[in-house]
Formats: C-alpha cells, sequence, structure tokens
C-alpha cells in the first residue's frame, strides 16, 4: 500500500448494501433533503456524506498509515 487514501470512481460501481441503525430525527432530516430535491434518494445522501466524512480525515488516515511504515 502506497500510504495514501484513494477513492476509486468508477462509471459502473459496484455496491453493497450496508445496513445500520439511525435515530429517527436524523432519518427525518435525511428524508427532507430529498423530498426538496438536494438528493434523489437516501443511498445518494448517504453515499455523500460518507464520501465527505472521509475526505475530512484522510490525512489522520494517510498520518497513521505513514507513521506504522516507519516502525
Amino acid at each position: 500500500m502506497s500510504g495514501k487514501l484513494r477513492f476509486r470512481v468508477d462509471a459502473n460501481p459496484r455496491t453493497h448494501i450496508v445496513s445500520f441503525h439511525i435515530p429517527r430525527a436524523l432519518l427525518d432530516a435525511l428524508d427532507q433533503l430529498v423530498e426538496v430535491g438536494v438528493f434523489n434518494n437516501r443511498s445518494e445522501a448517504i453515499r455523500t456524506a460518507l464520501f465527505n466524512l472521509l475526505r475530512e480525515h484522510k490525512d489522520l488516515i494517510e498520518r497513521k498509515q505513514m507513521i506504522l511504515g516507519y516502525r
């Protein structure tokens, strides 16, 4: 592994089903974003949120991989 966090974007990516528990208030807020057209559906909203979370914290992951590489 090169130590870099990379996101692969394919024209036809394979997807996987992930189930998780979410508080009703968050689900209602998510559905409101879909209703007003910010996202096409829940899955798109969750994928976008997860992508942004990973991008926001990628420097932490890269630093950890770099530190482990020096050990």
